[in-house]
């Protein structure tokens, strides 16, 4: 049932399409910066898993949107991060702005191209021991991926099962992938500047790659254990999580220039 209940979310209508815009973006084009880092965020000291990221209309701030659970009725958290200082703010519920931003950036079609669209692919996979989606890595004890187990406590019968893979994917490339786990719209990809159909995604090794229509594809160098990618609204700047200890994670963004 709770998987008929997430297809319907997520798959409304037909299957993704690549659309010509005006605004297209050619990520292999784009002049990228050094990641530069904002905050340090602590998840043993702030509360909840992390869940949303979204940036200030004017570029100024950074909303982080933590919950205690995936269920409706778990506690969620707000905090504002000022991106020059890195100061984080607990807030007693998140911005308007933080709202706005997070509906069109963990959508399932483009901001300005709505025929092109995010499909989610579901079946059964043998999985080796250790691996798993990228997006576990977000919620505190739910390691996904990093949940290795030693060789010495598993036969070999045991290193390959068939598991539940959920893929959300675009222009035939998967921008997210969860196993075993309820797909998280926006944990994984983030839209490219409106009218562009580029995105941002993270890949099933936590690499942070862009796309575009066009299918060019381009990785954000020295990315690993990334989550959240989140484009400004001019696309100037990319931002992103990455994750540094088991509750631990650095808030940095890149600089994006067209030609």
């Amino acid at each position: 049932m709770r998987v008929l209940l997430l297809t319907a979310v997520l798959i409304s209508a037909g299957p993704a399409a690549a659309a010509q815009s005006p605004a297209s973006l050619d990520v292999s084009s784009l002049t990228l910066g050094s990641p530069t880092t904002v905050a340090e965020l602590d998840l043993g000291k702030l509360k909840g898993d992390l869940r949303q990221l979204s940036w200030s209309p004017d570029g100024s701030q950074i909303a982080v949107r933590t919950s205690d659970g995936d269920k409706p009725t778990d506690a969620v958290h707000f905090y504002t991060i000022a991106v020059a200082g890195g100061a984080v703010t607990s807030v007693p519920r998140e911005p308007e702005w933080a709202t706005a931003y997070w509906a069109y950036k963990s959508d399932r079609s483009a901001p300005g191209l709505p025929a092109v669209m995010i499909d989610l692919d579901q079946k059964m996979e043998v999985q080796k021991v250790g691996t798993g989606s990228a997006g576990a890595a977000a919620g505190g004890d739910r390691t996904g991926g990093a949940n290795v187990m030693s060789a010495d406590n598993v036969d070999r019968e045991a290193q390959n099962q068939r598991e539940h893979v959920f893929r959300l994917t675009l222009y035939g490339e998967a921008v997210s992938t969860f196993v075993n786990e309820r797909p998280l719209p926006g944990l994984q990809f983030g839209w490219g500047p409106r009218g562009s159909g580029a995105i941002a995604f993270v890949d099933s090794e936590g690499r942070l790659f862009l796309l575009d229509d066009k299918k060019h594809k381009r990785a954000i160098a020295g990315t690993k254990a990334a989550l959240l990618p989140a484009w400004t609204e001019d696309g100037s700047r990319l931002a992103f999580v990455e994750k540094t200890g088991r509750k631990k994670y650095t808030l940095a963004w890149v600089a994006v220039a067209r030609p």
